[in-house]
């Protein structure tokens, strides 16, 4: 009998914005393919700024929490792109 195939871990990045919360904020709410939530359990890329969350205001305000999930990595980088440009303006 074949061995099942392997299943990997996913990753999770994290990164800080320039810009403060509000803006960390509105890239959040401006993603379209990735879900604005925090979840690590899902097949569905999410992000969230995690010093939103009580009793997590000792990280950077701006920071963000990727978990990349199996969407085509092009489109990933796309939205988070379109969704930092429309939290500048």
């Amino acid at each position: 009998m074949a061995s099942p195939p392997s299943i990997g871990f996913g990753t999770i990045l994290s990164f800080d914005l320039l810009g403060g919360a509000g803006f960390a904020d509105g890239v959040c709410q401006n993603v379209q393919l990735i879900h604005h939530a925090t979840s690590l359990g899902a097949v569905e890329s999410t992000i969230e700024r995690r010093a939103a969350i009580p009793g997590q205001q000792h990280l950077p305000p701006s920071l963000l929490r990727l978990s990349v999930g199996i969407e085509d990595a092009d489109d990933l980088w796309a939205d988070l792109e379109s969704a930092i440009r429309a939290a500048a303006l």
